[in-house]
Order: structure tokens, then sequence, then C-alpha cells
């Protein structure tokens, strides 16, 4: 008997634990890797829509430019301001791209597209500034 409390668990440790526990350790291992590959598996069969959705809209896998691409600056908003943004992005901006077949949507890209809309009306920016200092 060793005095490692963890030896039970077949942890980094397997190196210093004698023959008998480490095959036994091993096997183990191999077994409850070999267990999971099978669990993928379930997901693509669930809906044939599901599939068919993704195949019919183009690769949407992963955002369009690498997180290096990006230059972080700071946006400064009312804490009213942001929440209301981060639940227009929650209960509206997520739940559409689901139906588009993306699931892995990065902030980055949200943020990205938020900043597109206001070069692409810009007007709209102008109105809500005044808006705002006049009320």
């Amino acid at each position: 008997m060793t005095d490692n409390p963890f030896d039970d668990l077949g942890g980094i440790d397997d190196e210093e634990s004698d023959g008998d526990q480490s095959a036994s350790v091993d096997d183990a291992a191999s077994a409850s890797v070999a267990e999971p590959s099978t669990e993928p598996a379930r997901p693509a069969e669930t809906s044939s829509s599901a599939a068919e959705t993704r195949e019919e809209s183009t690769d949407v896998s992963g955002p369009p430019f690498e997180y290096s691409a990006v230059r972080q600056r700071p946006l400064y908003a009312r804490g009213e301001t942001w929440d209301e943004f981060e639940d227009a992005v929650g209960i509206s901006v997520v739940p559409e791209l689901r139906k588009e077949g993306v699931r892995d949507e990065e902030k980055r890209e949200i943020h990205d597209a938020v900043l597109t809309l206001a070069i692409e009306d810009p007007e709209r920016i102008v109105e809500l500034v005044l808006e705002r200092r006049r009320s």
C-alpha cells in the first residue's frame, strides 16, 4: 500500500505504483477512453431536418476571422444599455443563429457585426445621440 490517497483514481502517479496496480489502472483507463467514442454518434442521428439545414446553408462553422485579427478597444455605454444589448443578443440573435446551424458564435463576431451595422447606418447613430441628449 502506498501513501498516495489518489492511487485508486489512476491519475498521473501511475508510474510510481507497482506493476499489478499499474496494469489494472491502464486497463481501466483504456476502457474508459473506448466508451466515450460511441457517444458523439447520437446527436448526428437525432434530427434529419437539422442535418438538412446544415447542408443547405453555407459553411458556418467557426468565426470568419481569428482572434489574432481582433483589435480590442473600449466601448463605453451605460449599464442599462449593456444589459439591453446582452438581452437582445441572448434573446434574439443567438436563437436565430441556432436556427441557421451556428452553435459556436463568438462575442467578437457579434461585436464586429454590431459595429458593421453602425457603419452601414451612421445617420441612425446621430439620431440616437441627439434623441438621448434632448431627453
